[in-house]
């Protein structure tokens, strides 16, 4: 079996080779934590600033889509990176909590630009030249972003320890302007401006919302779906890296060591959706789910017994396993229920919702750890989860 196309590489290796490029030099989110906490901020000030990243994205995510129908797929992509290098670039320098909640606004704002933008131009491109490389796409796609995650850790363990912490942010910055250059040099985009009517098109845009909520409000099994993915994703994100990253150091992980951490939780992350699949059964997804759930709670009241640092590792990374080994049958059975006019739309909200419950947790998850400690706040993630349990446990099938 081939493992590309014809004529796949030749179309499409820039966008490969800017993944894997891209996601190596992106380790910031595996050291975010600790750099704010050398700066002396709070945990709760930390959760602002990540929580206003999400919020700004969301806000902007329709006003910045008209500059991709007006201006091209590829500009709208270009521009985003370059906002976002030049946030990246402002972050090394201010070190002040008003500066950087500003620059957390215009990285949110800056990330709707290239968000949905780069994928419709791909997805544009490989229409027009061979449609059946989509699916091929995509699945590679993923697995150059999760080799790249891999080894960025790696990476950033190396230049961290060498380099100090700061480095992030030129590593963030360099990420972006290496993809703005391999994107502009090479690749192509046939793209012809669109007479279109702002106004016009945010009509169909409000009316195409409003019955995909209506659709999933009404319909049993998208209504609870929504809701306990909305919950999962709360207790998931309350024992996020504001908790633990705290609670591993004051157990002795140095400073450097958190990038072996990210490689080793993006390789967690990579395989467990595939060992899943091997014990998924046809339309017996919500039990695969729910027991899925019920493991990572059980596995996390085992941080009450972290009182040394391979403990609450063996706790991350089974948490880790159990939670994301959901993902391919969570897919599949929500998709199964969507008509396919309706896919895009109901997808969207469901992701909105998503965003929704980071956007809310991440400062409560901060004044937790300020005022109850880490390992509690871990804890707390918990109990949060029996809701999601319950609302997955009410879907019934037979009245979808």
């Amino acid at each position: 079996m081939k493992l590309f196309q014809k004529d796949e590489l030749k179309n499409l290796w820039p966008f490969y080779l800017e993944y894997f490029l891209a996601s190596s030099l992106f380790f910031m989110p595996a050291f975010i934590v600790v750099y704010f906490s050398n700066l002396g901020l709070s945990a709760f000030q930390m959760g602002i600033l990540l929580a206003v990243w999400p919020l700004s994205s969301l806000l902007f995510e329709i006003p910045t889509g008209a500059f991709a129908d007006l201006y091209g797929r590829k500009a709208s992509v270009l521009l985003g990176y370059f906002l976002e290098a030049l946030v990246m670039l402002s972050l090394f320098f201010w070190k002040d909590f008003k500066l950087m909640l500003l620059s957390f606004v215009a990285l949110g704002l800056a990330t709707t630009f290239s968000s949905g933008s780069k994928d419709a131009w791909i997805v544009d491109m490989i229409n027009k030249k061979n449609k059946k490389m989509i699916h091929g796409f995509f699945n590679k796609m993923q697995f150059f972003i999760n080799i790249g995650l891999i080894f960025s850790g790696i990476l950033g363990a190396f230049l961290v320890k060498y380099y100090g912490i700061s480095i992030i942010w030129i590593a963030a910055f360099s990420s972006y302007i290496l993809s703005i250059i391999l994107l502009y040099l090479f690749t192509k985009e046939d793209y012809l401006r669109k007479k279109t009517k702002i106004l016009e098109s945010l009509s169909k845009l409000k009316n195409q919302i409003k019955q995909a909520i209506s659709y999933s409000y009404q319909h049993h099994v998208l209504f609870y779906l929504i809701f306990a993915g909305m919950v999962a994703a709360l207790s998931l994100n309350l024992q996020g890296n504001i908790a633990w990253i705290p609670l591993l150091v004051s157990l002795g992980m140095k400073e450097y060591h958190f990038g072996y951490l990210w490689s080793a939780m993006a390789l967690v992350m990579a395989i467990s959706p595939i060992l899943a699949v091997k014990f998924l059964r046809k339309e017996k997804e919500r039990n695969f789910i729910i027991i899925g759930l019920i493991l990572w709670a059980i596995v996390n009241i085992g941080i009450l017994l972290a009182y040394n640092l391979n403990i609450a590792l063996i706790v991350l990374f089974l948490g880790l396993l159990f939670y994301f080994a959901k993902s391919p049958s969570e897919e599949v059975y929500f998709h199964r229920f969507i008509p396919s006019k309706m896919r895009a739309t109901v997808g969207s909200i469901k992701n909105m919702m998503l965003s929704i419950a980071v956007i809310i947790i991440l400062p409560v998850e901060g004044w937790l750890v300020d005022n109850v400690g880490a390992k509690y706040t871990i804890l707390s993630s918990v109990l949060l989860m029996i809701p999601a349990i319950i609302l997955y446990s009410k879907i019934r099938e037979k009245e979808k």
